[in-house]
């Protein structure tokens, strides 16, 4: 009976264990079978084993451990699993322990070593401080540094930086400037009369040589220095000033100066040219605006008062001006003080007129010709800003000697003496074309009163034109 148990056992653990790794062929079944049953009368148990003794054998299945990665990875190891048996009543049991036999296979990989998530072999950057480079100035002895950001190297190698070189980075600017070629140029003033001279104003920085030219064709060399040079001006004009450093660096300025014409001349091409009324533009309405000169020569007019042929005295009176009377006796040859009237009214214009530039405004016989004013016996004529809140004072007059009171020479306006320029000494006064720009500024509104008025007796009267000229 006990043969047949050991032939039982034998079986089964050969069962068990028939499916074992090739390197646990110390424990197949031919390992088991080829041991020799011991005799019978010796008591052995479990393939001579004693009763209670344990021992490792390899199983079918595996361990897998994964494997140390510092850096990170995959890397996996499969083992074979033994597992220990133990010798009970002549049988191998399962103890229900086991442990990692040998390596069988491995998997994946471990991620090579890196720094701070730089790849191993990677190179980089990092800023440190700044370092120069020593620059010469064009023109100069002077020395300046060229400043730059530093930027130090490093390598991962094995997990580890190691610092490789430190080279030039980005441009930063210099520590101090180079005295850079400039120079100034300009006039010593913005305008001068048509044919004057102005001081053309130069001085030279950091250059060698300067020199001029100007756009009417005059040309000439120029110290460095500071210095003034007198240029005649016939025209508006531009001067350019070169100047040329050491090296061949070149600048310049260019400085401008303006012309002004003469009170009957405008500006043509930057040059000044004479004047001239090419069409005449009746004046419709007023308060009026006349635009500044140009070459187009385009002037202005407006009637004032229409011809009256020579006629008995009548109409209105202008109530603040005293002449001397001429109706009755003694009439015009009365010089007594006493004998004076408030002339009547031949025609009256008063409104407001604007210069935009220079103009020659007069009182003519004609719209587009300078011809004389007929009157009998006086024009009186004045003007005053159109914002001002005083009377009209600068009041002129002009006409026959007999207009005046006595033998003063004079009329009052306002009961305020204003002097009688006299054109004939009596009647009908051809007084010629009047002129009136003096009374007016470019820009500025200005208030104009103009009358035409006869002492009694006859009347007579030209047609009148304000013109513009």
């Amino acid at each position: 009976m006990k043969h047949v148990n050991k032939i039982l056992a034998v079986g089964l653990l050969v069962i068990a264990f028939q499916n074992c790794a090739p390197q646990s062929l110390e424990f197949s079944k031919s390992a088991l079978t080829s041991q020799a049953a011991p005799p019978e009368e010796e008591e052995l148990n479990c393939f001579g084993r004693t009763e209670g003794t344990t021992w490792w054998v390899p199983s079918n299945e595996t361990i897998v451990e994964n494997g140390v990665c510092v850096f990170g990875g995959d890397l996996k190891y499969s083992y074979g699993k033994n597992v220990e048996l133990i010798c009970t009543n002549g049988s191998a049991v399962l103890t229900g322990q086991s442990q990692k036999g040998s390596l069988i296979s491995t998997s994946g990989a471990c991620l090579p070593a890196t720094c701070n998530g730089k790849a191993s072999g990677s190179t980089w950057s990092v800023p440190n401080g700044t370092l120069s480079e020593v620059k010469s100035c064009p023109s100069t002895s002077v020395t300046v540094n060229a400043i730059y950001n530093k930027n130090d190297v490093y390598v991962c190698e094995n997990g580890k930086e190691n610092y490789v070189k430190s080279e030039k980075g980005s441009y930063i600017g210099l520590d101090k400037s180079c005295p850079s070629p400039d120079l100034n140029a300009s006039f010593s003033s913005p305008t001068v009369a048509i044919n004057g001279t102005a001081g053309l104003i130069t001085e030279g920085f950091n250059v060698s040589t300067m020199a001029y030219t100007c756009s009417d064709g005059q040309t000439g060399s120029l110290p460095v220095a500071a210095t003034s040079t007198n240029i005649k001006v016939t025209q508006d004009l531009a001067c350019t000033v070169k100047g040329t450093n050491s090296i061949g660096e070149s600048v310049s300025k260019t400085a401008s100066i303006s012309i002004t014409c003469g009170r009957n001349e405008v500006k043509s091409g930057g040059k000044c040219i004479v004047y001239a009324c090419k069409t005449f533009v009746e004046i419709t309405s007023f308060p009026v605006v006349i635009p500044e000169r140009t070459e187009a020569g385009v002037c202005y007019y407006a009637k004032l008062f229409n011809k009256i042929a020579v006629s008995p005295s009548s109409g209105d009176r202008l109530s603040f001006v005293s002449a001397r009377n001429h109706s009755g006796s003694p009439g015009a040859s009365g010089t007594a003080l006493t004998n004076v009237a408030t002339p009547y009214v031949m025609g009256a214009f008063t409104n407001k007129v604007t210069l935009q530039g220079e103009r020659s405004v007069k009182l003519s016989g004609s719209s587009n010709a300078l011809t004389s004013i007929l009157v009998d016996n006086f024009v009186l004529m004045g003007s005053r800003l159109a914002s001002s809140s005083v009377a009209i004072s600068n009041y002129r007059a002009f006409g026959s000697a007999d207009a005046a009171i006595g033998t003063t020479g004079k009329i009052k306006v306002n009961d305020k003496d204003v002097a009688l320029q006299a054109f004939e000494s009596g009647g009908t006064a051809t007084i010629g074309t009047l002129l009136l720009t003096s009374d007016f500024s470019v820009g500025k509104q200005y208030e104009l009163n103009v009358n035409a008025l006869d002492c009694g007796g006859s009347k007579a009267l030209s047609d009148i034109y304000l013109v513009f000229q």
